[in-house]
């Protein structure tokens, strides 16, 4: 039986844990959590990953030349996978509760699979009130030279430690298994060329108060293995 359609242990996580606590960062305007049951369903989650990116109906591989190398899947729920759901609804409630409302419309859900050299340049999420990303699994360890999560956004003081509004030191919390952010759409951030061989897996979420109209924006792609 495949971890895709495996049946929820006795001790499923709830989607909300008692007592699990919002933190602010460096920034007020970005928020952490960190979810101590991780252990119980990333086994399944990263087995749907790592299944989907051979599967070339469903894998997308972003253009080097736009300045990111990573496969992505995306829409979380049409996964049919219980760990993929209980994340996504997860990154929901962390909307709700930090912008304390009950309306929270999800533009766009994926996951990022990093192989060697694979990175993101800097840039915002447009269409975008809040982008919350989920560390999976981190691959071999992260160093500044290897797949950072950065924020480098000339409004952030924590950014600007020479002198206020001139970005000059780009900052990077650390995404442990099991950390989830969030941050205003506008935020500039972008991930350092990944350096090691074990996929490096981060799920994504564009969220917004209200549904946004039209279509959601996504760079040209590729099936995985195609020139």
């Amino acid at each position: 039986m495949s971890g895709n359609d495996a049946p929820l242990p006795p001790a499923w996580p709830e989607i909300w844990p008692e007592g699990q606590k919002l933190e602010r960062w460096r920034d007020p305007n970005i928020v952490v959590t960190q979810f101590a049951d991780h252990a119980a369903y990333h086994p399944q989650l990263m087995e749907a990953v790592l299944a989907r990116t051979e599967d070339a109906s469903i894998a997308h591989a972003y253009e080097q030349s736009d300045g990111v190398g990573s496969f992505k899947l995306f829409d979380l729920p049409s996964w049919g996978v219980p760990a993929a759901q209980l994340v996504h609804d997860r990154a929901l409630q962390m909307f709700r509760r930090v912008f304390k409302t009950g309306d929270v419309h999800v533009d766009l859900s994926w996951a990022s699979v990093y192989g060697p050299g694979d990175h993101v340049l800097p840039h915002s999420h447009p269409r975008t009130y809040a982008g919350v990303v989920y560390m999976l699994e981190p691959g071999d360890p992260p160093t500044e030279e290897s797949g950072m999560f950065l924020f480098a956004d000339a409004r952030m003081p924590i950014c600007c430690r020479e002198e206020p509004g001139y970005m000059s030191t780009p900052c990077a919390p650390l995404l442990a298994p099991g950390m989830m952010i969030m941050f205003p759409g506008q935020a500039v951030h972008c991930v350092t060329p990944y350096l090691g061989t074990r996929p490096r897996i981060t799920l994504s979420w564009n969220l917004n108060r209200e549904e946004v109209p039209g279509e959601p924006l996504r760079p040209a792609t590729r099936p995985p293995g195609q020139a």
